[in-house]
């Protein structure tokens, strides 16, 4: 089982079990009784202890956060990060975040990682990609991990960049665009702009242009679904190839030209380890037919580059 543990010292002294795993550990309520029910589930000093039993300096709490995931074959996808509880991949176009409850044959980041672990209780996205969307996409290996990224997503400790290609150029060349956004009526796909929606922020900046067509990046403060896509078609700058708001263009690319492509975090259980992530170099995005018959616009877009895979 994977355990996190903590030296006790004189700041927590006295404190319970209880306080310590809440506060300094960020346990959840859930997560809690489900160490209770555990042999061995809560311990100090290797010994099972009671929550309400107070710690001394020099102690070592430890508590289970879920099962140690280990990979039992190769990676179905590039691995740029990975550790005991996180797994940022870069996603390829044409698959699907979740698997299907009705179609067994969807081919999807869960079903292709709970082959590469054994097992399904190794997947939980953070931060999900839509399935034509290629790049960075964060997966925690264990509820206590998920919980605690997704607590960062929406903040300074967690910032996505995207980099997309829409038609025309939106104006002053950077800008943000504040709408909210909701399920459009009729539709369990499609979202659109709405004053009953929920609160949708999208930072962007123009790193390029040639005829109709710009690369921009975009920072998100929000993450609704849709979010880049509904944005940028709402101001009139849909992205190419986004036949749900924008239109069709197969002769061009197959799917909406948008690309996760870099990620800077922090480390949940490791304040000092900033992480940052990049995943796009000239062409790489591959783009379909848009980077061979348009390379003006990657040429005067600055060149990302690689972070190698890095693991503790």
């Amino acid at each position: 089982m994977r355990r996190l543990s903590l030296n006790i010292d004189a700041n927590l002294d006295e404190r319970t079990v209880l306080s310590v795993l809440k506060g300094e550990l960020q346990f959840s309520t859930g997560l809690i009784a489900r160490c209770k029910r555990i042999k061995n589930g809560i311990t100090l000093d290797g010994s099972a202890v009671h929550t309400n039993v107070r710690v001394k300096n020099g102690q070592i709490l430890s508590a289970v956060i879920g099962p140690l995931i280990k990979a039992i074959g190769e990676p179905p996808y590039e691995i740029l990060y990975e550790d005991e509880d996180i797994l940022i991949i870069n996603k390829p176009a044409g698959t699907a975040a979740h698997g299907s409850r009705y179609d067994d044959n969807v081919d999807s980041i869960e079903y292709h990682l709970s082959k590469y672990f054994g097992c399904d209780s190794a997947y939980h996205p953070v931060s999900r990609l839509d399935k034509g969307t290629t790049g960075i996409m964060t997966i925690a290996k264990n509820g206590y991990m998920h919980d605690r990224l997704t607590k960062q997503l929406h903040s300074q400790d967690f910032i996505r960049k995207y980099i997309g290609i829409v038609y025309g150029e939106p104006a002053q060349g950077f800008g943000s665009i504040m709408l909210p956004i909701g399920r459009a009526e009729g539709s369990a796909i499609k979202r659109e702009v709405r004053q009953d929606g929920a609160a949708s922020v999208t930072h962007y900046e123009v790193l390029s242009k040639v005829k109709n067509m710009s690369v921009v990046r975009f920072v998100l403060e929000t993450g609704r679904t849709h979010q880049i896509r509904v944005h940028m078609a709402a101001i009139g700058h849909p992205l190419v190839g986004d036949w749900l708001y924008g239109r069709e263009e197969r002769e061009l690319i197959e799917r909406p030209a948008l690309h996760s492509s870099e990620l800077l975090f922090l480390h949940p259980l490791n304040k000092k380890k900033n992480l940052h992530i990049l995943r796009f170099a000239r062409g790489y995005a591959k783009f379909d037919k848009v980077s061979i018959l348009f390379p003006e616009l990657f040429l005067k877009a600055p060149v990302f580059i690689y972070a190698p895979h890095t693991k503790r």
